[in-house]
């Protein structure tokens, strides 16, 4: 059944599930952070396949927790001999909004809301690997510009600045908006249309009816 959402009562639960997962997220914050590191060597090995030597899979991700415990530093194995990093509290960052957002929604039953913030969760990693994969890729293509194309340094460019906009703020909207899209739009949009009249049944006795009406 479709559960209307109710701005007011929507607003206190969303308010309080958001500060309840600040103060939860901070000690929590360098374990997603480990376990991002993980999936994202694993995004990246798969990005580099080639025949070159000094490109084929390259790139080392580690993190080190005397410099950050959410830091995810990167280097190349063959061509530099120093790491550059990228903030994984900026990448995962949109946890502490995207989880308040899900739970907040009404849903028919908790395993409902459950397996949709499963849902959301999922897209939210797939898309915070993306972010990590494209901020390597664009660091290679300003630190060694003739070894790619002007259509690749544009296109890398374009989505280092689309996910950096996106994945703080916005993209924990679009994914809630996204898997709760039915739940969102006005109850009228989806109201059953009329059904059409029955035929009359057929038959000699309808026959017999019909002509006594005329009759």
């Amino acid at each position: 059944m479709r559960q209307p959402i109710k701005p007011w009562s929507f607003f206190i639960k969303l308010v309080a599930l958001l500060i309840g997962t600040y103060l939860l997220w901070a000690p929590l914050a360098p374990y997603y952070a480990q376990f991002l590191l993980r999936i994202s060597r694993v995004a990246v090995w798969l990005t580099e396949f080639s025949s070159d030597p000094n490109w084929s899979h390259p790139t080392q991700l580690l993190i080190k927790p005397e410099i950050s415990p959410t830091g995810l530093l990167f280097f190349h194995t063959k061509f530099t001999r120093y790491s550059s990093g990228i903030p994984a509290e900026w990448v995962m960052a949109n946890m502490v909004l995207l989880i308040p957002l899900m739970l907040a929604t009404p849903a028919a039953t908790w395993r409902e809301r459950f397996v949709k913030l499963a849902i959301a969760l999922l897209i939210a990693v797939v898309l915070q690997v993306i972010d990590v994969v494209v901020g390597i890729k664009i660091y290679y293509a300003s630190m060694f510009p003739g070894l790619w194309s002007p259509f690749a340094i544009e296109m890398y460019q374009f989505l280092d600045a689309f996910f950096q906009s996106w994945d703080t703020q916005l993209f924990p909207f679009a994914i809630w908006a996204g898997v709760n899209f039915r739940q969102l739009l006005p109850e009228r949009m989806f109201a059953a249309a009329p059904r059409a009249a029955a035929a009359p049944p057929s038959g000699t006795r309808a026959e017999r009816r019909r002509l006594q009406r005329r009759s």
